[in-house]
């Protein structure tokens, strides 16, 4: 029975239910001798008559050849029918559209507009979550549908960039370090401290800059203690007291739990782009284009 179809096994099936070619045919949506025809072939290829010949001539009564196949049949399609509605099932858990947000802007972002976004998700699930650089930039070079808030340029030919702005790199100093008095209102390369903390879930050639600025201060030492984490950053600053250089907004992370204070760099002032990747055909692109994206942050930090 190998040349036989599943199209096939469904007409020899609904005649048997039917109890006739003629309504078989139709539940089939193929015309009576289309589904005579069928099967005829199907008789052909097993080799012996399957249905009575004798009585009604348009009735489907079944052969004890007939009835094996009938249930062979049966089974085959309960097999199909199921492994098809495994495949619509896991296609449809797939139906995750994301909003990816890296990890220091996380507590920048309006809960107005991430509400805003979850009301336009009615035939599917979101997902929002924060994420590192690196991890939503090999998202959306992998082509993942997703909307991703990053810093950096990211643009790809799959994805669409809307510029938001600029985050400055700012000096942080926790209200227990000794520079938190000092009467300047920024500060130079060559000032920052060697107990300094680099937040480094930045865009890489952002925070290569930053090493090379302070490399060309310390003329060529440059070894200072990287976090990648914002929770991790504040325990750091709060609690053993050192200073950070780290996105001007990270003052959104720390709240109001530790007094700070921000200096801008004196020259060569860092500032990474600060944009939404979007993938091509995501369908909530027209409500965030169509709306002010200053409305993506509660605070204007950015440039």
């Amino acid at each position: 029975m190998r040349n036989i179809s599943i199209r096939k096994m469904r007409v020899f099936v609904y005649a048997v239910e039917e109890g006739s070619f003629t309504e078989g045919a139709r539940r089939s949506n193929i015309s009576q001798p289309a589904a005579v025809s069928i099967i005829g072939e199907i008789e052909e290829t097993v080799g012996e008559p399957l249905f009575e010949r004798s009585g009604k001539p348009r009735r489907a009564t079944l052969t004890p050849r007939g009835e094996e196949v009938y249930q062979t049949f049966i089974r085959t399609l309960g097999v199909y029918d199921c492994a098809l509605e495994t495949i619509s099932a896991n296609k449809r858990q797939r139906r995750v559209h994301k909003i990816l947000i890296q990890s220091p802007y996380v507590a920048s972002v309006s809960a107005i507009w991430l509400r805003e976004m979850i009301a336009q998700e009615t035939d599917a699930q979101l997902s929002i979550r924060s994420a590192g650089w690196r991890e939503i930039a090999a998202a959306i070079e992998s082509r993942e549908d997703c909307i991703a808030l990053i810093d950096g340029d990211i643009r790809q030919k799959n994805s669409e960039y809307i510029s938001i702005g600029s985050v400055e790199l700012v000096f942080v100093i926790p209200e227990t370090h000794e520079f938190f008095d000092m009467n300047a209102e920024d500060i130079s390369w060559e000032d920052v401290p060697a107990d300094t903390v680099i937040y480094s879930d930045i865009c890489p050639a952002a925070l290569e800059r930053t090493y090379e600025n302070l490399r060309m201060a310390r003329n060529g030492a440059a070894a200072f203690t990287e976090v990648n984490c914002p929770a991790i950053l504040k325990n750091f600053c709060q609690k053993a007291g050192v200073p950070a250089i780290a996105p001007k907004n990270i003052l959104d992370v720390f709240g109001d739990e530790i007094r700070l204070r921000c200096l801008p760099f004196a020259y060569s002032k860092p500032l990474i782009p600060l944009g939404l990747s979007i993938s091509h055909g995501n369908h909530m692109r027209r409500k965030i284009v169509g709306r002010n994206i200053e409305h993506v942050f509660d605070n204007r930090f950015y440039i």
